[in-house]
């Protein structure tokens, strides 16, 4: 039990001060007016107090007087309940925005932004807008890849680069390096010849009388060149130049009369097995063929080979229809029919052999997602749709869905400290209540505390005397009364007024019984007039007493 011992300070002393003492050491004084406010502080806290017969504890603002700043926003350092500084608080911290600042005050800098789908290149190697060190790039995934379709006779595929270029085409499985514009033997370099650059693959030309020893033609683009780089003719039997023709344009010749002739062998001629003409008039052996082969069964004569009369179509022939990926030559080996570029790949469109690109349908390109626009996959794109506010499209950090950040509260009711506000996501924050007399936005300012007083000549509309209130904890003076008027004295509050005594008030508060008195009104009243056979001396009749007796039974003042 708390026990209050009290004593009396004079009133001249701010009204009646009533000091009690709550303990050895602990001395609270007494207030008023009741419901009255004062100011109150702990350092850069502040708040207000409310007289209750005692001053309550202060109730602190949530937002102090110490300003400070994020990202360039100033503010002021908030407040607890206890009146300490929060540390680490700022009223200007608001929702994280792309600036390369730490605007939400978790430590990290413009994380989870970005702002939809995205391709820097248009073809096909999409990524999504991110913000990165306060600017919006194209973040492409490191394990984006397009496929090739059948451009390498195999499974294979494009890498996207992280600026959105593509890699050539790579198989899944290693093998040999055919010309066919893919990096068949998965050394990084297309239709390379081992150890060497980009397009340095070569084979022998084929003439009309079959293979040029000696010739050779290069891989470019992914198809073998029509151009044969051969030696220049010479005297053998052989067609060295790869024409058709053997020995031509007199290169036998020792003299202008005489001819020579050469003869071939089965080296110089590319064979390995029957029998040939020499090139002189004579035959060349050159041999028969090992177990499981036979003389020109590969579809080259007098060659061993393992596939009986095997001839192979050109490549005009093996790619008629078709612009990319490879095609038989009928024989066991394969040419390349081209290559696709940007979002078409080779039977992407549903063709083989042919480029193409089938677009991805709505609900295919929108799964997962509900607004904004997606890439069809083949350079257009499809819009997902919209959302309804307070939603936007990724406000919730995923790009193509609708979602809402919520405003923190410290942010929300930055500069406010009472009533509801919005957290702009269809929430609200509470940022406290107000102390009599002040209400919330009594001020002027929303969600903020104040008090308005009414004005002077709202609040003495009629009245014209004595105190009423201004509203605030205040008053105003209406006026004072004169003469023998007195405020409220005519029976209406705040209003100069007399009400006049009745004749018993007046001449019995004055013991007359004759003669006139005042109504304490300006007027006057008759008490009456004295008995026959007297007169009336300062308000008592004097004369014939019986006379005087007789008659006061039935009038005067006091008749019966």
């Amino acid at each position: 039990m708390r026990y209050f011992f009290c004593r009396l300070l004079p009133s001249w002393v701010m009204g009646l001060v009533l000091l009690c003492s709550l303990g050895a050491h602990e001395v609270q004084a007494a207030c008023f007016p009741q419901g009255g406010t004062q100011a109150c502080n702990r350092g850069a806290c502040v708040g207000t107090q409310t007289c209750d017969e005692y001053w309550s504890d202060c109730s602190y603002s949530p937002v102090s007087t110490q300003s400070c700043s994020v990202c360039g926003r100033s503010g002021f350092i908030t407040c607890d309940t206890e009146g300490d500084l929060i540390s680490g608080s700022c009223t200007a911290y608001g929702v994280e925005v792309c600036n390369n600042c730490d605007d939400d005050g978790d430590g990290l800098v413009d994380e989870g932004l970005t702002a939809g789908a995205c391709d820097p290149l248009s073809n096909g190697c999409s990524g999504t807008m991110t913000c990165v060190a306060g600017g919006w790039t194209c973040v492409i995934p490191t394990d984006k890849k397009l496929t090739c379709g059948n451009q390498c006779g195999a499974e294979a595929y494009r890498q996207c680069g992280t600026d959105g270029s593509l890699a050539p085409c790579t198989r899944v499985t290693a093998s040999a390096e055919t010309c066919n514009g893919c990096d068949d033997n998965r050394d990084g370099i297309v239709d390379n010849a081992q150890g060497q650059g980009a397009d340095t693959l070569t084979t022998t030309c084929v003439g009309p009388n079959g293979v040029c020893p000696g010739s050779t033609k290069n891989c470019a683009g992914g198809q073998w060149s029509s151009q044969c780089i051969a030696p220049p003719e010479q005297c053998n039997g052989l067609d060295d130049d790869c024409d058709g023709a053997f020995d031509e344009g007199g290169i036998c010749r020792s003299d202008p009369l005489t001819c020579q002739c050469q003869p071939w062998t089965c080296a110089q001629l590319g064979m390995n097995c029957g029998s040939v003409p020499n090139g002189c008039g004579g035959m060349l052996e050159c041999g028969g063929c090992p177990a499981g082969q036979s003389c020109g069964a590969g579809g080259l004569p007098n060659v061993c080979g393992t596939t009986n009369g095997c001839i192979p179509v050109t490549v005009s022939e093996a790619c008629a229809g078709k612009n990319c990926g490879s095609a038989s030559d009928g024989c066991g080996d394969s040419y390349s029919c081209g290559t696709c570029a940007g979002y078409n790949s080779c039977g992407g469109g549903g063709t083989p052999g042919v480029c193409g690109c089938t677009p991805l349908t709505q609900t295919t390109a929108c799964n997962g997602k509900d607004c904004g626009l997606v890439s069809n996959g083949c350079g257009n794109t499809l819009d997902c749709g919209t959302c309804d506010s307070p939603k936007s499209c990724g406000g919730s950090g995923t790009p193509n869905v609708c979602g809402c950040t919520p405003t923190s509260k410290v942010a929300a009711c930055a500069g406010k400290n009472c009533g509801q506000v919005s957290n702009g996501c269809g929430g609200f924050h509470d940022c406290g209540s107000c102390a009599s007399p002040q209400s919330c936005g009594g001020g002027g300012t929303p969600n903020v505390c104040g008090c308005t007083p009414v004005p002077k000549v709202t609040a003495c509309n009629g009245k014209n005397c004595g105190s009423v209130p201004a509203g605030c904890g205040d008053t105003y003076s209406c006026g004072t009364c004169t003469g023998t008027n007195s405020c409220g004295g005519g029976g209406a509050s705040n209003v100069c007024g007399c009400a006049p005594m009745t004749k018993l008030q007046a001449c019995g508060l004055a013991e007359l019984e004759c003669g006139s008195t005042t109504n304490g009104c300006g007027g006057s009243i008759i008490c009456g007039p004295c008995p026959t056979g007297t007169f009336c001396k300062a308000g008592v009749c004097e004369g014939d007493l019986d006379t005087r007796r007789s008659q006061d039974s039935s009038s005067g003042l006091f008749s019966r």
